[in-house]
């Protein structure tokens, strides 16, 4: 039986604003159906995106499903997997908002992103959470976010620790963008 891989985009975005018909594709190509998750990302916080993958996740079976996610749809994803193990998960450029990441987190990164959506990830403990995901795990970082931002690094080293069954992988020459053509690539490898 194909398995299918529920896909949750990065916040505030769809289906239209990046090439995720992309990304899909290239999964689709590797012999899996792939399901892109809307996100309602308006006045909402973790819990409320976690429950809207959830709520589609409880219609497949977990195990034919695959859990992926970019940036903050990766800690979704990540979390889902914690309350209801999937086949495999995938993390694409996780988002480095736990509340272990807080206090490396800059503060006009905070303001961006709003008092009740950093009071959200501060309630969320990143290794509470890795200690339950026991399925395989790939998490994926782009180098040239890496370099960017080391609070994400940081956040992917200690992933791919914590999560008992995974690999992390460096995406050569790649920022934070899924569709870059090296991470398409970097995907397509792995899975």
């Amino acid at each position: 039986m194909q398995q299918t891989v529920l896909f949750v985009p990065g916040f505030r975005e769809d289906l239209t604003s990046r090439n995720y018909s992309l990304v899909l594709s290239t999964i689709e190509k590797r012999g899996y159906a792939t399901r892109f998750i809307p996100i309602d990302w308006n006045r909402t916080v973790l819990p409320d995106w976690l429950a809207q993958l959830e709520e589609n996740y409880a219609t497949y079976d977990p195990a034919q499903t695959i859990l992926a996610g970019f940036s903050f749809g990766a800690m979704a994803a990540f979390m889902a997997a914690a309350k209801r193990t999937p086949t495999q998960l995938w993390l694409f450029s996780l988002s480095s908002y736990f509340a272990e990441d807080m206090a490396d987190t800059k503060r006009a990164w905070l303001r961006h992103i709003g008092k009740r959506r950093t009071a959200a990830f501060s309630a969320v403990h990143f290794a509470d959470i890795a200690e339950k995901v026991t399925c395989k795990s790939l998490i994926f970082l782009g180098q040239q976010e890496a370099e960017k931002w080391p609070v994400m690094k940081k956040r992917s080293e200690g992933a791919a620790q914590l999560i008992s069954d995974s690999q992390l992988i460096i995406v050569p020459k790649s920022g934070h963008d899924v569709t870059d053509p090296g991470y398409l690539e970097a995907i397509a490898s792995a899975i």
